[in-house]
């Protein structure tokens, strides 16, 4: 623990980081991420590091063009 109030308990962390329902996950790409591969903005090899259930990831690699993503997250 960090003595920080907001800090959130690493055995509560796992618990929500395993199954999605982390309240960081909010289950679709996030509006910026959509807006940038509108623009056109992503290309070749990209890597979203800390991606959880990969929503960005996926929604690159599914609507940008000429791009390889690869997620990693620590759970």
């Amino acid at each position: 623990m960090t003595g920080r109030d907001d800090a959130v308990p690493a055995e509560k962390f796992f618990r929500f980081s395993e199954n999605g329902n982390g309240p960081w996950e909010i289950h679709r790409p996030q509006s910026v991420i959509m807006s940038l591969v509108e623009k056109g903005r992503f290309s070749g090899e990209v890597l979203d590091i800390g991606c959880g259930i990969a929503d960005n990831a996926i929604y690159i690699a599914k609507h940008a063009n000429n791009v390889h993503v690869t997620g990693f997250d620590l759970v």
